[in-house]
């Protein structure tokens, strides 16, 4: 049984910064996925930690793209 590696947000960032320097994911990006919930988060007191092996992980699967949204009216 290993340890999972938990992360602040900032501190997740800067991992995946330093696994890729020349990444287009900001942390503006990376801070709006964690509040749209689609990167997993354990919550601890205040903070918000990110499991590293659950992320990376999950960038290496492959998503299906999105449907368009058809038939309904989009708000302005």
């Amino acid at each position: 049984m290993s340890i999972p590696r938990m992360r602040t947000v900032p501190e997740a960032f800067r991992e995946l910064k330093a696994a890729d320097p020349n990444t287009a994911y900001t942390l503006r990006a990376f801070r709006a996925a964690v509040n749209r919930g689609e990167i997993p988060v354990v919550l601890v007191g205040n903070k918000r930690l990110v499991n590293l092996d659950q992320f990376f992980a999950m960038l290496n699967t492959p998503t299906a793209t999105p449907k368009p949204c058809e038939g309904k009216i989009r708000p302005l």
